[in-house]
């Protein structure tokens, strides 16, 4: 049989949602963070099958089938290891690796360098205790670290000398090509004995993802460059596919819901022992399309909170460009911003987890981010610049490839654009789907970009856009009040709609607001929730039959998979506007703005668009 490695294994599983590949033979319900299902693997009416990504791990309550990705297409699709690895390589985007003759004596050598790492950890933490390592229990002592704090996380000493290690390793029976290969020594180019890759230096073990230590990264105590070392990267290291703390990090994301990615390995830590464990760290290196992989494998939305100076807005902007174009619905990334000349441990120290908090509270959207990026760039407030504002948001928009988020963040950038300068820009036709659902199949739903078509013989053009835009809120406010664990994956959808209806506002506000305040996300405890707002008479009219006759799906019977499906049409309804309307609405505006002659006709071609691509019907 042939060898596949396993660092190709651990991409695909980082590639790959374990719901994207059951989802493509199961039909899957969500059911919180998990998805469940009738059991494939036997017969059953009651679903007792669960799939869990971030775990990365399937199993059945009823038969007990359990694996991972390779293991159910190989139960599933009667596939051999191979041709499994091969099948998840192709909806991956990945190429299957060469054979390789020499696979065998590479996990051999791998292993030895991960067992010359253990050694190495071992032997720094017990340098941190001898005489000659007192600045570094000083820094230590400086930076507020308790001794648990230090044993948790594994910090050491490397001593100033010049083959210290290279020689206790040596001793133990190590070669010293391990040692060099493991980077844990460096070979001169002259031919003399090798030296210590870290000398004088705090050290910081850095693990892989399953706990084990492949690599260092050591601080300098007193003088000299760099600050920070870290090792390069090895046969078993890879620093862009890696975050530090990862593995301590995990248990408390998936309980908590949320992540924090700070700047440094002292930043993570400092949260740590303040309680906060849920905080990783890029390994000296800018976030990677991998990190954001591997952060949306254990929650759909992570925050990047990182200096507010213009070195850390800078990184932010590129860890938001890296993450548009893999923005799907339910994975994007949230921005916090530290006050200026603060880190996270600064932060603690002078306001306590409450100080925090606050700054977390206040984390914004990736729209909100780009936006105040943009705005920021614009010094005056005239019509070209309006108009470039609007190219250089246009542009960013492009990378977002999942056609219904990209119309979402389309008309959040339009709503704020609106906000801050009273009137529409002209924006370009981007051939978006027409969401249009079969009313005779499904209850009466149809969700073109006009909206809501209701039943009989009601017709939407005898609705004004208020009243249908109402009508359509109160759709989907009683879809969630039937269907409360829906908000667990929609919440942040529904807060970054604009209401310009006073109640409608405050009972979208209410429905975030649960989410924040961690409500059981059932319909008793949802209600209970609802009933201390006040909102109780709104309550019971949405879930009256005048509401629910309109959607079937609303209903609180209504399949899961059909409301789910339901409500990705609803929420790309508010931003599919009706785009005649709105060139209606900009010829009658137009006298009353300042237009240049490239917005006319931009104007004159969005028309064009939109009279040959409209459907025929």
């Amino acid at each position: 049989m042939a060898t596949i490695p396993p660092a190709f294994l651990d991409e695909i599983r980082t590639r790959l949602d374990l719901s994207d590949v059951v989802g493509l033979r199961v039909k899957l319900q969500r059911k919180g963070r998990e998805w469940t299902a009738c059991c494939p693997f036997h017969n059953e009416k009651t679903p007792s099958f669960y799939v869990n990504n971030e775990k990365g791990f399937y199993h059945c309550f009823g038969c007990g089938a359990h694996g991972d990705h390779v293991g159910f297409v190989m139960n599933h699709d009667g596939q051999t290891f191979i041709e499994s690895v091969e099948t998840l390589a192709v909806q991956a985007g990945l190429d299957m690796p060469k054979a390789d003759p020499d696979a065998a004596r590479k996990a051999e050598r791998a292993k030895g360098l991960k067992e010359a790492m253990v050694a190495a950890v071992t032997a720094y933490q017990e340098a941190l205790q001898r005489p000659e390592a007192e600045i570094a229990r000083a820094y230590i002592d400086k930076r507020g670290l308790t001794p648990a704090t230090v044993e948790h996380f594994g910090l050491g000493y490397s001593p100033d000398a010049r083959d210290w290690l290279f020689k206790k390793l040596i001793a133990q029976g190590f070669s010293a090509q391990v040692l060099i290969d493991a980077a844990l020594v460096k070979a001169p180019d002259d031919g003399r004995p090798p030296f210590d890759m870290f000398r004088g230096r705090l050290m910081f073990p850095i693990w892989d993802r399953q706990g084990n230590p492949v690599a260092f990264g050591g601080r300098i105590l007193g003088d000299g460059e760099p600050k920070y070392l870290n090792s390069p990267d090895t046969a078993i290291f890879h620093k862009g596919q890696l975050l530090y703390g990862h593995h301590l990090a995990r248990k408390a994301a998936h309980d908590r819901g949320e992540i924090l990615v700070v700047e440094g390995y002292m930043d993570a830590i400092a949260l740590g022992q303040a309680g906060v464990e849920n905080a990783v760290a890029p390994l000296g290196t800018a976030l990677t399309e991998d990190h954001l992989r591997l952060l949306w494998k254990m929650v759909t939305s992570p925050i990047i909170c990182l200096d507010g100076d213009a070195a850390g807005q800078r990184a932010a902007r590129r860890t938001a460009e890296r993450a548009l174009p893999l923005l799907k619905a339910g994975k994007s990334v949230k921005f916090a911003t530290l006050p200026q000349g603060q880190d996270p441990d600064d932060l603690l120290k002078h306001g306590g987890l409450r100080a925090l908090q606050t700054v977390l509270s206040q984390s914004e959207t990736l729209p909100a981010a780009i936006w105040r990026w943009e705005r920021a760039e614009m010094p005056r407030n005239d019509a070209e610049q309006r108009a470039a504002l609007w190219s250089r948001i246009s542009m960013a928009l492009k990378a977002v490839e999942d056609a219904s988020l990209n119309a979402a963040l389309e008309a959040d950038m339009v709503g704020r654009f609106e906000a801050s300068f009273g009137h529409h820009p002209f924006l370009k036709n981007r051939g978006g789907k027409q969401w249009q659902r079969n009313q005779s199949s499904k209850g009466g739903w149809n969700t073109p970009s006009s909206g809501l078509s209701l039943r009989g013989n009601d017709r939407v053009s005898a609705l004004d856009t208020q009243t249908l835009a109402r009508r359509q809120y109160e759709v989907l406010f009683a879809a969630f009040l039937n269907h409360p664990d829906l908000l667990d994956l929609y919440g942040e959808n529904l807060a970054t709609l604009t209401m310009l209806d006073v109640d409608l506002a405050q009972f979208r506000d209410a429905l975030v607001q649960a989410l924040f305040k961690e409500v059981t996300l059932d319909s008793e405890h949802l209600h209970a929730h609802l009933s201390e707002q006040g909102l109780d008479s709104m309550v019971e009219r949405l879930k009256g039959q005048d509401t629910q006759l309109h959607a079937g799906f609303a209903k609180p019977k209504a399949p899961k998979d059909e409301v789910i499906e339901d409500l990705e049409t609803l929420f790309a309804g508010f931003t599919h506007r009706d785009m005649q309307h709105e060139l209606q609405v900009s010829r009658v505006a137009l006298p009353a703005y300042d237009v240049s002659e490239e917005e006319l006709k931009a104007l004159h071609l969005r028309a064009k668009a939109y009279t040959d691509t409209k459907p025929s019907s």
